[in-house]
């Protein structure tokens, strides 16, 4: 009997395109506002980042939407036709969960004690009250609502720029400041890194991702048709997100620093 010769470089290339389709979804999902057209005008109005190889991001940019086009709107139309939306939403909250250590860090990294906390109750009622993750009773508490943090933004508050505005292949937007802080936290904080299998890795990367493109394919459509050049667009929407996110990691800080002053003052009375 003839065995079929086994092609390890063609399924490398498979599993390189499903994963890069997985990780556009979960770019654009982070990085495309629910809603542009509604932006806050502070948030339209937020400096842009300076686009320092325009030329070959748009390059990169054109790949991208390639891709999009011939594998990721597939794929996202195919998954919300087999797994129903009660299912996507617990899968979501179980990776959201998991990017509590990213978080954690981040808000320490800030000096922020007050956010660090809230995010480690956050994580532990969502861990015990929403079975391991997939729920989120968390949301439902004022007191535990607290701004999504990540290095990129604790980079930030340290005055650090963003240096060049970036669109990686397969990847998407980012900048070079972002793009370390999310390689550092992909690398050391995120827990799927830890499991003892690269296929056990791969898998929680793919299936992360392939859950975030429904959402991601609606908004980058709706970036797409509502602009002219899509490409500025989407950059611009970059731009204006990570403002919106500083400037409420730093509304935060304000508030914690009232908390903290209040009882300090009342002391000295």
């Amino acid at each position: 009997m003839k065995v079929l010769p086994s092609y390890p470089a063609l399924r490398g290339a498979l599993l390189l395109g499903i994963i890069g389709a997985a990780s556009l979804g979960t770019r654009l999902a982070a990085q495309v506002p629910d809603s542009i057209l509604n932006e806050d005008p502070e948030t339209v109005s937020a400096p842009l980042i300076p686009d320092r190889i325009e030329k070959i991001n748009r390059a990169v940019f054109k790949f991208n939407d390639g891709l999009y086009r011939v594998a990721v709107k597939p794929i996202a139309r195919g998954y919300t036709k087999v797994v129903p939306a009660p299912v996507r939403r617990g899968i979501g909250n179980f990776f959201h969960n998991l990017g509590y250590p990213t978080r954690l860090v981040s808000n320490i990294l800030e000096g922020h004690p007050r956010g660090a906390w809230i995010e480690t109750h956050r994580f532990l009622v969502n861990t015990v009250g929403g079975f391991g993750g997939f729920g989120a009773p968390a949301d439902q508490d004022p007191k535990l609502r607290v701004p999504e943090n990540d290095l990129g933004q604790a980079f930030a508050t340290w005055g650090i720029g963003h240096g060049t505005y970036l669109v990686l292949p397969l990847l998407g937007p980012t900048s070079l400041r972002d793009g370390i802080g999310q390689g550092l936290s992909g690398i050391y904080l995120s827990p799927t890194q830890y499991l003892p299998e690269w296929e056990e890795r791969t898998g929680a990367t793919v299936v992360d991702g392939t859950n975030k493109l429904p959402e991601a394919m609606d908004a980058y459509d709706n970036l797409k048709g509502a602009s002219i050049d899509p490409y500025s667009a989407l950059r611009n929407a970059f731009a204006a997100r990570r403002a919106q996110q500083v400037r409420e990691q730093k509304a935060a800080a304000r508030i914690e620093e009232k908390v903290t002053a209040r009882p300090i003052r009342q002391a000295k009375r």
